[in-house]
């Protein structure tokens, strides 16, 4: 779940935006607080500051992994 939370942030998806499509899949959980919970894990998991820099940092390493 957590690659999918990252594919739709680097598409440019809204937190809510990502809660409504987990919803709509039927992919659980799918509240905007889990969303908002995952994306602070994250944050904290690759010392991002925002969730512009947790934006350039995955993309940077995404791009490294290809």
């Amino acid at each position: 779940m957590e690659e999918l939370i990252i594919q739709y942030l680097l598409e440019g998806k809204t937190q809510p935006e990502i809660a409504a499509i987990l919803k709509e899949r039927g992919i659980e959980p799918n509240s905007l607080s889990s969303i908002e919970k995952m994306l602070r894990k994250l944050k904290d998991e690759h010392g991002a500051k925002t969730m512009f820099h947790l934006g350039a940092i995955l993309t940077i390493k995404r791009y490294i992994r290809k």
